[in-house]
């Protein structure tokens, strides 16, 4: 167990994976099996929730991507392009959910956006950050 943690760099770090894991897993698993969870958001069209199903797959992709670089299987030993990624994506998710929030740009139903939504992406978002600044391998 400590092995895993300093090839993580360090306690904090190594939490925030741990967490990542666990969040990452609930989203996707909720995407792909709550036909409630995309309604929740505002879609209530069959198409979003077929959309949000293909959406939790990739979430559940990188997810899994999660795992295999946690204990270093296969060629899976470096996880900061992974981290890359799922920073991106929850970057430009938060984005898209502050922008609608405010009215930059219009919602599809010309309906609120409620905050919840908005801070679904930013917890992952901080996560990463705080994994990132407490990490003592670049």
């Amino acid at each position: 167990m400590s092995n895993l943690i300093l090839i993580h760099g360090g306690t904090i770090p190594f939490i925030c994976h741990i967490f990542l894991i666990f969040f990452g897993g609930f989203m996707s698993l909720s995407m792909i099996f709550n036909p409630n969870f995309v309604k929740g958001m505002g879609f209530e069209s069959i198409e979003a929730s077929f959309m949000g199903r293909a959406i939790g797959f990739s979430v559940l992709a990188i997810t899994l991507v999660f795992i295999a670089t946690l204990f270093q299987w296969g060629r899976f030993t470096s996880f900061f392009e992974i981290y890359t990624v799922l920073f991106l994506f929850t970057l430009f998710g938060f984005l898209n959910q502050l922008l609608m929030f405010f009215k930059i740009i219009k919602t599809h139903n010309d309906q609120p956006v409620k905050m919840v939504n908005v801070m679904r992406p930013l917890i992952p978002l901080i996560v990463i950050i705080i994994r990132r600044l407490t990490s003592t391998n670049f």
